[in-house]
């Protein structure tokens, strides 16, 4: 477990965004607890102090999406910075005027709502940034875990920070504090390698965003968890140990981190929505379980126990969020989750409180558990979203289009990363083009240019095409390195709209797969026409998922070499078959093992007339 948390830490610019973020968190630990005792001591009413605070939480959980949307649109390095800088002149105004009592109220519910609408979501733009500098797969869901139980640690120790200034010197100070830390964590983070810099965004139609299976499973989290600590007050109230409250709430703490750990570090697979059931499930059932325990140490066990759930549940409803929405929209979407738990926590400390009043302490931790406990029969109504192409679509990348383009999808994807693909020309090319003769070559799918460059540098002229100009800029940087940008042609097309013009003796189409419902066949049957006599198609796709990761797209289906070749629609006279069959390749997992992974290939000549 040690090796594979230091191989997401390992990753470049990882701990250093990751440290900052931690610490920007941190300050939103500490101002709670702190604006608590200084509103309270200032305005001297317990009512006032929990309105404010309320009208705080409120805000900042209600208008997450809207700053998450500014921050889609803009880049963080663009967005945070004004946010936080608003922020923390706002703490510092509340730690000024709490600092003595007789603040005015009004302008300290001015001071509230103004600090809900300026907080800068750290959190969401963390878990969307851990997507830029992991790949899809194990290290990324360890990254995702341990970003999950960093984030209630930072919420343990935040209170306890804040209560030990209050004790030592005065409240107001931890409000101060809250401000430091944001402001310094934000530039930290806007400041660091991994954080995108702005880039233009063309004006599009508005792209809808709401991961409905995630925000069900956090809202029901949130019920749990805001439920949880009224429930333990009213407990060890009635067994007459009040202050053992701590001792729960810190098993609950216990479990999560636990189970969080070892969700990311023995998880194999990637999450789907029917994950989340059988995690929410078990976490319901036992709060369920607790209400009926004959002590406070046993409750503090249980509470454990449910709590190993806690971290997965929440975990997977963020890494499905990330992975169901559109590029330019996933900051959106994580934010849907983090305000659906916020609202859930709310919402459940709002109707426990109301049901000790009126039922017994069992059958309240039973209510409260109910959302949880209902979560996989709430999932198998809601409509299912596919996520990757049908059958013979040849997806095989599992983030959904939704409603943007597929241009702007891999432009975003290309813009999130340094470089997607390892600069090196794709085995199967080298391979089958190495003894060929230069002529004219047609690279389909080009990408970052790694195959155009290298059959140019062996003296072909090349036409590499590629829907994204993102993909397409750094390619052609590259050619230029090499010394070869006046032997390749780049073209920007949407190959389901437009093909190029004329015949080549090489056509090549290297894993040209795609989320969308491209028309593959019809793509390739056009690649065929592209042929000259005597010139030679190579199709080479992916036969199965890596083997890091078996279940990273579920329900895709890659055609084999004989599939293609009876797509193709070929006349039998004009074509002879060189190689159809599958071929080995060694690739590096992104935990840093030496794996072996299996794509098709199929090579054809066009007969010479």
């Amino acid at each position: 477990m040690k090796s594979s948390y230091a191989a997401v830490l390992r990753t470049p610019h990882a701990s250093r965004t990751f440290g900052f973020a931690l610490l920007g968190r941190l300050s939103y630990g500490t101002v709670y607890l702190s604006l608590t005792l200084a509103l309270t001591a200032s305005t001297g009413s317990y009512a006032q102090a929990g309105g404010l605070l309320a009208l705080f939480g409120l805000t900042v959980s209600v208008l997450s999406p809207v700053r998450a949307a500014l921050i889609d649109r803009h880049g963080p390095r663009r967005t945070l910075p004004p946010m936080a800088a608003s922020y923390a002149l706002v703490l510092a105004a509340f730690a000024v005027l709490t600092s003595r009592p007789g603040a005015p109220v009004p302008l300290l519910t001015v001071l509230a709502v103004t600090a809900g609408v300026t907080a800068p979501p750290i959190g969401v733009v963390m878990r969307t940034l851990w997507s830029a500098l992991l790949p899809d797969g194990p290290l990324l869901r360890r990254a995702y875990s341990l970003d999950t139980v960093s984030e209630e640690l930072v919420f343990v120790t935040g209170p306890l920070l804040a209560g030990l200034l209050a004790a030592v010197t005065a409240p107001s100070l931890g409000v101060a504090l809250g401000a430091v830390l944001i402001a310094a964590g934000t530039a930290g983070m806007v400041t660091s390698p991994a954080a995108p810099r702005p880039r233009a965004h063309p004006r599009t139609a508005r792209v809808r965003v709401f991961p409905l299976a995630p925000v069900v499973a956090a809202v029901a989290t949130g019920v749990v968890l805001g439920s949880t600590g009224l429930l333990a007050v009213a407990f060890t109230q009635r067994h007459h140990q009040p202050a053992a409250v701590a001792w729960v709430e810190a098993a609950l703490a216990v479990g999560s981190t636990l189970g969080g750990l070892a969700y990311g570090a023995l998880s194999r697979s990637a999450p789907g929505r029917a994950r989340l059931g059988v995690l929410a499930c078990p976490l319901g059932l036992g709060l369920a379980a607790a209400g009926l325990a004959p002590s406070v140490a046993v409750l503090a066990a249980m509470a454990c126990a449910a709590g190993l759930f806690v971290g997965p549940t929440l975990t997977t409803a963020y890494l499905l969020a990330d992975a169901d929405a559109p590029p330019g929209a996933r900051t959106r979407a994580v934010a849907w989750v983090n305000t659906a738990l916020n609202l859930g926590a709310s919402g459940g400390t709002a109707a426990t409180g109301a049901a000790l009043d009126a039922l017994p302490l069992p059958a309240c931790y039973a209510v409260a558990a109910a959302p949880a406990v209902l979560v996989p029969l709430v999932l198998l109504v809601l409509p299912k979203r596919q996520r990757s192409s049908r059958p013979g679509g040849g997806g095989a990348h599992d983030r959904g289009m939704d409603d943007t383009t597929h241009q702007e999808y891999w432009d975003t994807r290309y813009s999130e990363h340094h470089h997607m693909w390892s600069g090196e020309p794709n085995a199967v090319l080298v391979q089958e083009a190495a003894d060929l003769a230069p002529g004219t070559a047609l690279d389909l799918g080009c990408g970052e240019g790694a195959d155009a460059v290298w059959l140019a540098r062996r003296g072909w002229r090349v036409t590499a095409v590629d829907i994204s100009g993102v993909a397409l800029e750094r390619a052609a940087g590259h050619a230029e390195e090499a010394g070869v940008a006046d032997r390749v042609d780049w073209q920007r097309r949407d190959l389901a709209a437009s093909f190029p013009e004329g015949s080549y003796d090489l056509v090549s189409a290297q894993f040209l797969h795609s989320p969308a419902d491209m028309p593959r066949e019809e793509v390739l049957r056009a690649a065929a026409a592209a042929v000259a006599p005597g010139g030679i198609l190579l199709v080479v796709g992916h036969a199965g998922p890596p083997p890091w990761d078996p279940d990273a797209h579920p329900g895709v289906h890659l055609p084999t070499p004989g599939e293609v070749f009876a797509s193709l629609s070929l006349p039998e006279d004009e074509w002879e078959v060189l190689r159809s069959g599958e071929h080995e390749r060694v690739q590096t997992a992104p935990d840093g093992r030496t794996m072996t992974r299996t794509d098709n290939a199929l090579k054809l000549r066009r007969r010479a007339r």
